[in-house]
């Protein structure tokens, strides 16, 4: 995906990615949506699940009723999962989306409600300790 969005020629065509990107986020069932925990800050409702696996990586499942935000989200999935509570630590969500060309087109609403799930990204190391 981060080869397709750095060559897009326009927005138009980064929004249709993004688009697209958000039908490979499985829809989650009522029972899984109310496992997950609401996102506030978010123009659309998110949901954001934390799992830790055996191996102190860390598993995430998100879902937004916007087809937008499933898109950002479905692109930040392929970023963190399998990843330690140090290396999510580091995350930069704006960094990470400026170097795809897209954060500069968000809106604030939409961002803040991303930025939400880093700062979750960012205390996970107290989990582990």
């Amino acid at each position: 995906m981060k080869p397709l969005l750095l060559n897009a020629p326009s927005w138009e065509e980064r929004y249709r990615l993004i688009i697209q990107a958000g039908k490979q986020l499985p829809a989650p069932t009522a029972q899984q949506l109310a496992e997950m925990q609401p996102i506030s800050g978010c123009e659309a409702k998110v949901w954001f699940k934390i799992m830790e696996k055996n191996d102190r990586t860390f598993i995430f499942q998100a879902y937004s009723e916007a087809r937008i935000i499933n898109g950002l989200l479905w692109i930040l999935l392929q970023e963190i999962n399998g990843q330690t509570a140090e290396q999510l630590k580091q995350f930069d969500l704006t960094a990470y989306f400026s170097e795809l060309g897209i954060a500069q087109r968000l809106s604030h609403t939409r961002l803040n409600g991303l930025k939400q799930i880093e700062k979750l990204l960012h205390q996970l190391e107290s989990r582990c300790d």
